[in-house]
């Protein structure tokens, strides 16, 4: 049993490393996560409440003054988001010091992402298959999905969803969240609370001759999607 479990976590450890890497060579900056606390289960910043647990990196939001929040070890710190690094060594060097630290993707100079419900991300999936619309990545975590785009301006984004949410329904969907400038997103085979994270739609190299890096769609041509399946998710809810 312990030869199994060992096993297991030299697999998970592994896997967590080649994911890292392998972000680091396709340009993309990562920063290892603050993880789960080790046999506790719950957020490695000591936040109860956390909003993000085990999957953000080690400078969380300013967490509720009434909230306590846990002292960590010394040398438990993990680099904060600005260190994020695509240098390889850098990143296989961060991970031999923390080798079961969430694969976190600093977003909005690479790559960007939003994310949506589960439910809202299944149907959008089956939805641009159907227009025949390509998708970048999609990751799954628990209760969230999140699709990888190009990097795209606050403004430029802005603009669309005023475009295909604030006219067209009087609002944008409050589930949509926005992996731009500044934000980030964890990645598979990263492992939170409910589970490791995966993939819906796996990385797929460039369409470019020499591109490592996976071909990534741009914004407009997810966002009406993701706002419709959000809003379609949230009427059906409501009239539940």
């Amino acid at each position: 049993m312990l030869r199994e479990i060992l096993g297991k976590r030299r697999r998970e450890r592994s896997a967590l490393l080649s994911a890292a890497t392998a972000c680091a060579r396709w340009g993309w900056p990562v920063v290892p996560g603050i993880g789960i606390a080790a046999w506790a289960g719950t957020c490695g910043c000591g936040q109860d409440d956390c909003p993000l647990p085990g999957a953000h990196p080690d400078t969380p939001p300013p967490p509720d003054p009434d909230t306590p929040v846990l002292p960590r070890t010394a040398g438990s710190a993990r680099p904060p988001l600005m260190a994020a690094s695509a240098d390889e060594r850098m990143v296989r060097w961060w991970w031999s010091r923390f080798p079961d630290a969430p694969v976190v993707l600093a977003t909005g100079v690479r790559v960007a992402a939003l994310s949506v419900p589960a439910e809202a991300g299944v149907r959008a999936l089956r939805q641009l298959d159907t227009l025949g619309v390509r998708t970048g990545p999609v990751t799954v975590a628990p209760g969230r999905y999140g699709f990888l785009v190009r990097p795209y301006a606050l403004d430029e984004l802005a603009d669309l969803l005023d475009r295909y949410g604030l006219n067209r329904y009087g609002s944008v969907p409050f589930t949509l969240r926005c992996h731009g400038p500044g934000g980030f997103l964890a990645l598979p085979p990263s492992r939170v609370p409910g589970g490791p994270l995966r993939w819906a739609v796996a990385p797929r190299p460039g369409d470019v001759s020499g591109a490592s890096a996976p071909w990534l769609p741009h914004v407009s041509d997810l966002v009406r999607t993701l706002v419709d399946t959000c809003h379609s998710v949230t009427h059906v809810r409501r009239s539940a």
